[in-house]
């Protein structure tokens, strides 16, 4: 969990992207974090794959 908390803290964009969508929903951090890791788990393998390919590269490109 600390590499999550430090990825939160870290990154603006991720930052700014929970915060909004906290806000927007009234939940805590934490709850929207959970949420997210609920609606991954609902993917299928194919689906799952391509967003964490999407978002890998982002993370190379220095997106996030």
């Amino acid at each position: 969990m600390t590499r999550a908390r430090t990825a939160i803290g870290v990154s603006p964009i991720i930052k700014e992207l929970v915060q909004k969508k906290a806000l927007a929903t009234r939940l805590t951090l934490k709850e929207i974090t959970y949420v997210g890791m609920l609606a991954i788990d609902k993917l299928d393998e194919n689906r799952w794959q391509e967003l964490a390919d999407r978002v890998h590269l982002m993370q190379v490109n220095g997106e996030i």
